[in-house]
């Protein structure tokens, strides 16, 4: 258990592939409440929503570490993001989680989207985002991606750093999280080891896939509730191309935190945990009087 945490469930789910991942599992006797899934950002694991505890003495709250992050296992196989989301429903499924709300962020968007293209909407009642833009590399019509990983050739540099300078770019990793407050060495202490523990392997496969997806043309038809995050002062996406998210999804909202980047729910939790809880809270309650129309 992770000191000052509080009551939490670390264990391990085995997904249909054979591939061992860790999951912590808190708040399990509020899961009448409400269930949020936290499903982290590329390069990163469970542990960047240790600020987001306090969730869970009102809802249960599951972190997952992907394949070839945190303590999972590093399997050498597996590395896209639609694996990623089979990861997902199988956690969903061995946990017996029928009313979740899926949190992603960054990755986590690219994740549950396919998740949804997938599996629809079975066993989740929502979807928050976190700091991603629709589509990331720049397209015509569409120049509001993510501005250093735009094209190929960017990401192909991404991975070559990977292999040959992973430490240094694991510094960049995480001044690029945060916004107008940079963070402490505190922080990068805390952060460093745990991005140095990811598969190198695992995070360039991956992000070729992650940032080729473009998911434009299924937003306009998700039909759950969608809560969208945005930095006000990230430094990883265009803030249009986050915007549109929120605009174009039928029951989607856009929330902005000026001064926080990438890593809002880190800089700023207390204001974080309250808007995903009451997003949380509306997700469960619409979800109930769907169940009533479809019993009358």
């Amino acid at each position: 258990a992770i000191p000052g945490m509080g009551d939490v469930t670390e264990d391990w789910v085995v997904t249909d592939d054979g591939v061992r991942l860790r999951y912590r599992d808190r708040g399990s006797f509020n899961a009448g409440a409400g269930c949020v899934i936290f499903l982290h950002g590329w390069s990163a694991n469970g542990r960047w929503f240790d600020k987001n505890v306090p969730l869970a003495q009102e809802i249960r709250m599951i972190t997952l570490d992907y394949r070839g992050m945190g303590e999972s296992a590093q399997p050498g196989h597996g590395f896209r993001v639609s694996r990623l989301a089979a990861d997902v429903r199988c956690l969903l499924v061995k946990l017996n989680v029928d009313n979740a709300v899926l949190c992603g962020t960054s990755l986590g968007f690219t994740v549950i989207m396919n998740y949804i293209e997938l599996y629809g909407y079975d066993r989740i009642l929502g979807a928050a985002f976190v700091d991603q833009s629709a589509c990331m590399y720049y397209k015509p019509g569409w120049p509001m991606g993510a501005p250093d990983l735009s094209n190929m050739a960017f990401v192909a540099d991404l991975d070559a750093q990977l292999h040959t300078d992973f430490d240094s770019l694991a510094d960049g990793i995480i001044s690029g999280g945060f916004g107008e407050i940079p963070p402490t060495d505190k922080e990068r202490d805390f952060f460093k080891p745990q991005i140095l523990k990811c598969d190198p392997r695992a995070l360039g496969a991956i992000m070729y896939h992650h940032a080729n997806l473009d998911f434009r043309d299924l937003l306009p038809f998700v039909k759950c509730p969608v809560l969208n995050f945005i930095g006000g002062a990230t430094k990883c996406h265009c803030i249009p191309g986050i915007e549109y998210i929120g605009n174009i999804c039928p029951l989607g909202r856009n929330v902005t935190f000026e001064k926080a980047g990438h890593w809002l729910y880190w800089e700023e939790p207390k204001r974080f945990n309250a808007e995903l809880l009451e997003f949380v809270k509306q997700c469960v309650a619409r979800g109930h009087a769907s169940q009533s129309e479809s019993r009358n």
